[in-house]
């Protein structure tokens, strides 16, 4: 994440979330990093299933968008919370993932063959 790290989603960033998986991908592939932190930390919120939010309607895509976030974002801070929001609320299998395990840093390696091994389903 930035320096100046900005975990204060509000308004804006719920009503990217409403407005479906093409708006959420369009503040996640921009370039305004401090947006992508707010988004992905308030998609934490929604992901939890605690919060019982439901995002059924878009949870394939989302899944397939945060693949392709953790394997091609240059922000290592946007891309362990891309692995953060697969790991700790989604299940595979992860095909984007598969297919770039090469392109995944080093850092996070472990985390992607933890998410590939089917034993961990």
């Amino acid at each position: 994440m930035s320096q100046e790290f900005d975990c204060h989603y509000g308004e804006a960033e719920f009503n990217t979330i409403k407005a479906g998986i093409g708006a959420i991908e369009a503040v996640l592939t921009g370039s305004d990093i401090h947006a992508k932190e707010r988004l992905l930390y308030c998609l934490d919120w929604y992901m939890d299933p605690y919060y019982k939010k439901d995002l059924s309607a878009i949870q394939k895509p989302l899944i397939e968008l945060l693949q392709r976030i953790a394997v091609t974002d240059d922000d290592m801070g946007i891309v362990e919370e891309a692995f953060h929001l697969l790991e700790a609320y989604t299940e595979g299998p992860y095909e984007i993932l598969e297919k770039n395990v090469d392109r995944v840093p080093e850092e996070y390696k472990p985390t992607a063959l933890y998410l590939l091994n089917p034993n961990n389903w």
